[in-house]
C-alpha cells in the first residue's frame, strides 16, 4: 500500500508541474511545439519477498485499461540505479524517441500503471490521476489526431507542388507530369489503404489505432484491443516465437511470453459469465546449476484471478509430470505383452482388457500363496491378513517396509541384518511402537537422495523403540551415519524433547546450541522445584581458572598451575580481588613455567584471582569456531526460531535442510492432531 501511494504522490506533482510547463511553452511558441511525452515518478524497489533491492534493477513499467486483467496498452523495461533504501526515479517514455503514444490518454478512460522488479511479480496496479490527460494538449491542432496536411486532396497538393516549383525555376516552364494521379474516393479514419487499381486507393480491412510502441493493428476489426487482433482464423506458414521475458540471472530463471487461452462459463449461483483462463509457457528448470533444463507447463485461473500452476508438464526429455492424485478415468486398452530383457523371455498376460469384473491370467513362476513358500510373493487370505511365519529383510539392496499397526507394534525386528545390508524401515503406530527391535542390529535401515533410513511415528508410545546389550564388541541401541554431508540422526519435537538423553552423552566433535544450561533438583526443595543455571558463552575458546591465595610476610604469593597450562591455553588474562583488607595487588610475573606471581603492598592479604587461556590444542587449532559466518545459498532467507522473526514455520532452517523430513513431521503432527480431537469428540 505504501509503494501504491509512494507512485500516486510522485506522479502527481511531476505531472502537474511538467503539464503546466507544456501548456506554457504550447502558448508562448510562434511555431508548432512538440510537447515532451515523458512522465516521471518515483517508487521503492521490492522483490517478490517482500525484501529492499538496492543498486542496478530492472524496472518493467505497464499501462492497462483495466485494474486486474487484460494485456498492456503500453509497456517497457528500464534499468534503475536504486539507492540504499531501494528508492529510485524512472521517466516513462524515455526509451523511445517519441515517447509516451499520444492516444493513451485521449479516450477519457481510466489507466493503470503497473510495476515489475527484475521480472518479477507485478506489483498491484495504481490508478493514474488525471494530470497525465494533459498530454491531449499536443493534439489540441489536430483533427482526429491527424495533422491538417493529411486532408489536403491529391489534386490540391499537386497544384501547391507545382507552384513551389515555378517559384524555384522562374526562367524555365514547368514540366508536364508523365504518370497519372492517385485518387480516392474517401476511406474510412484508422483504416490501412489498398490499391484497388494502379491508380486508385481504398479501404481495407486491416486498421491501425495509436502510434509508437502502442499502435495496435485489427484485421476485420476497428477497435484492435491488443497489438494484433485479429477477428478470423489464422495460418502461420512458419515457426511462432514467444520468447523469455529476459536473460535469466544466477538468482532467478525467465520464463517464456505465454500463449493463453479463455473460455467463458455462466455462474448461476453469481447470474455472471466468469473467464476461464488457461495458459501454456515454458519455463526454467535447474537454474544456476551446471545443467539447466526447462519445462513446458499449464496454469489456470478464473475470472480475474492471475492463472497458478497445475502440476501438469513436459520436461525436454518428454516426460510428463501429471498433478498430485491425478487419475485417468475411462481408460481401458490390450496388454498383450511386456517384454523383459531378451524376447524369449516375455511375459504373457491374457485375458484383459478386463472392465469391472474379470480376471488376468499371468504365466506365474510360482504363484502367489498365503502360506511359508520360499521365493514366491505373500498374497492376503480370505480375512486379508498375512499368515507367515516370519517377515523380515536381510542383505536386501534398497528393500523398504511399510506397516502400521494399531495397539501395538508396526514392524518388530530381530537380528534383521548383521551385515551392511541397506533396508528401509518405515513404521507408524495409532496407540504402541512405530519401530521397535533387539538384538545385535535390531533394526537396520539407509537410505540415499535424501531419503530416512528408519522413520518411525507414534501416538502414544515411542516412535522408534530400541535395544541393545554390552558385549565384548560393543553395542549401540541406534547406530546411525550420515555420508556425504547427510545428518545421522534427525529428531524434533513441537513441545516435548528432539532427544532425552538418561546417562552421559559423549560428543566427539563441535556442539552448536542457541543456549544452555544445567537442569538440578532444586537445593532447598528437591521435590518440587529444579534449579537452572545458563552456561557462560564467549567468542574465543577461553579457559577459565580461579582460586584465592594469600600472600607471605613480604606480601608474595606464588600460584601453581598444572603442568599442561600453557601447552592448552594462550593468550592470558587476570583479574585480582582483595579480601579483608584494603589493600592492592598487582600480577608481578606473569604466567611462565606453569606459575605466575601475585604482589601486594600489605603482608599476608588474601587474593581471589582469575586467570583465563584460550585453547590452543591441536582439535581447538583445527576446529577454530567462527565468530561471524553468512548462510549457505540454500539456507539464505530461512531462520534457525523463525517464530521470533514472526515467520511461517516452513520458514524454519530444516526445511531448507531437509524438506522430505520436514513434510514427514507435519504429517505426523496433523495426525496427531487428528486422533487427538478424535479422542476428545469420543
Amino acid at each position: 500500500m505504501q509503494f501504491a501511494k509512494s507512485l500516486i504522490l510522485c506522479c502527481t506533482v511531476i505531472l502537474l508541474v511538467s503539464a503546466a510547463m507544456n501548456a506554457l511553452q504550447a502558448a508562448n511558441s510562434p511555431t508548432t511545439t512538440v510537447v515532451p511525452r515523458l512522465v516521471s515518478f518515483s517508487g521503492k524497489a521490492i522483490n517478490d519477498q517482500g525484501k529492499t533491492v538496492v543498486g542496478i534493477a530492472g524496472i518493467t513499467c505497464s499501462i492497462y485499461k483495466d485494474q486486474y486483467e487484460g494485456a498492456p496498452l503500453w509497456m517497457e523495461t528500464q534499468n534503475v540505479n536504486a539507492d540504499a533504501k531501494g528508492n529510485f526515479t524512472v521517466q516513462l517514455g524515455a526509451t523511445s524517441a517519441e515517447g509516451l503514444p499520444l492516444d493513451l490518454f485521449t479516450s477519457g478512460e481510466a489507466r493503470w500503471l503497473g510495476v515489475r522488479v527484475n521480472g518479477g511479480e507485478e506489483q498491484p496496479r495504481v490508478l493514474l490521476l488525471s494530470v497525465p490527460y494533459a498530454l491531449k494538449a499536443a493534439d489540441a491542432q489536430t483533427l482526429g489526431g491527424l495533422p491538417a496536411s493529411a486532408f489536403l486532396l491529391a489534386g490540391a497538393a499537386n497544384a501547391a507542388a507545382a507552384q513551389v516549383n515555378v517559384a524555384a525555376s522562374a526562367p524555365s516552364s514547368a514540366s508536364t507530369a508523365t504518370t497519372s494521379d492517385v485518387t480516392t474516393s474517401g476511406g474510412t479514419v484508422n483504416t490501412l489503404p489498398l490499391f484497388t487499381t494502379a491508380t486508385k486507393i481504398e479501404s481495407s480491412i486491416l486498421t491501425q489505432t495509436g502510434s509508437g510502441t502502442t499502435a495496435k493493428i485489427g484485421i476485420n476489426t476497428t477497435s484492435p484491443a491488443t497489438t494484433l487482433d485479429v477477428n478470423g482464423a489464422g495460418t502461420i506458414r512458419g515457426t511462432l516465437g514467444l520468447a523469455a521475458r529476459g536473460a535469466a540471472t544466477a538468482t532467478a530463471g525467465k520464463t517464456s511470453q505465454p500463449l493463453s487461452f479463455t473460455a467463458s462459463s455462466y455462474n448461476s449461483g453469481t447470474g455472471s459469465a466468469v473467464n476461464q483462463n488457461f495458459r501454456w509457457q515454458a519455463e526454467p528448470a535447474g537454474n544456476n546449476t551446471a545443467n539447466p533444463s526447462g519445462t513446458l507447463n499449464l496454469l489456470y485461473g478464473a475470472g480475474s484471478s492471475t492463472p497458478a500452476e497445475t502440476g501438469l508438464k513436459i520436461a525436454n526429455n518428454g516426460q510428463i509430470t501429471f498433478a498430485p492424485a491425478q487419475s485417468f478415468a475411462g481408460l481401458s486398452g490390450v496388454v498383450s505383452s511386456v517384454g523383459l530383457s531378451a524376447p524369449s523371455s516375455d511375459f504373457i498376460v491374457s485375458g484383459s482388457p478386463v472392465k469391472g469384473s474379470g480376471t488376468l491370467s499371468l504365466n506365474w513362476t510360482i504363484a502367489p500363496t498365503s502360506g511359508d513358500v520360499p521365493n514366491s510373493i505373500v498374497k492376503r487370505d480370505a480375512n486379508g491378513t498375512i499368515n507367515v511365519a516370519s517377515l523380515g529383510a536381510t542383505l536386501i539392496n534398497a528393500a523398504y517396509i511399510s506397516a502400521v499397526g494399531v495397539g501395538g507394534f508396526a514392524i518388530s525386528g530381530k537380528d534383521i541384518s548383521s551385515g551392511n545390508g541397506s533396508a528401509g524401515v518405515v513404521g507408524a503406530s495409532d496407540n504402541g511402537i512405530g519401530v521397535a527391535g533387539s538384538g545385535p542390529t535390531g533394526v537396520a535401515g539407509g537410505s540415499s537422495n535424501g531419503g530416512s533410513g528408519v522413520s518411525g511415528s507414534s501416538i502414544g508410545g515411542p516412535g522408534v523403540y530400541a535395544t541393545a546389550s554390552q558385549t565384548s564388541s560393543g553395542g549401540w541401541a541406534v547406530d546411525a551415519v550420515g555420508t556425504n554431508g547427510a545428518t545421522g540422526i534427525l529428531a524434533g519435537s513441537d513441545t516435548g524433547y528432539a532427544g532425552f538423553f538418561l546417562g552421559d552423552v559423549d560428543v566427539d566433535g563441535n556442539l552448536s546450541k542457541a543456549g544452555g544450561s544445567f537442569k538440578i533438583d532444586h537445593p532447598l526443595d528437591p521435590a518440587n522445584k529444579y534449579l537452572y543455571h545458563s552456561f557462560v558463552e564467549s567468542p574465543d575458546m577461553m579457559n577459565i581458572y580461579n582460586g584465592n591465595v594469600t600472600t607471605n610476610a613480604a606480601g608474595e604469593a606464588i600460584v601453581t598451575l598444572p603442568d599442561w597450562f600453557e601447552t592448552l591455553n594462550r593468550d592470558f588474562r587476570y583479574q585480582l580481588t582483595v579480601i579483608g583488607t584494603f589493600a592492592q595487588a598487582i600480577v608481578e610475573s606473569e604466567v611462565a613455567n606453569h606459575q605466575f606471581t601475585i604482589k601486594t603492598d600489605k603482608p599476608t592479604v588474601k587474593v581471589s584471582w582469575q586467570v583465563t587461556g584460550i585453547r590452543q590444542d591441536v582439535w581447538a587449532n583445527a576446529h577454530r569456531i567462527p565468530v561471524e559466518q553468512g548462510k549457505p545459498e540454500r539456507e539464505r532467507g530461512f531462520y534457525l526460531h523463525p517464530e521470533l522473526y514472526g515467520a511461517p514455520q516452513e520458514k524454519g532452517m530444516l526445511w531448507a535442510t531437509a524438506p522430505r523430513a520436514m513434510k514427514q513431521w507435519q504429517e505426523a503432527r496433523a495426525k496427531a492432531t487428528s486422533a487427538q480431537k478424535d479422542t476428545t469428540h469420543q
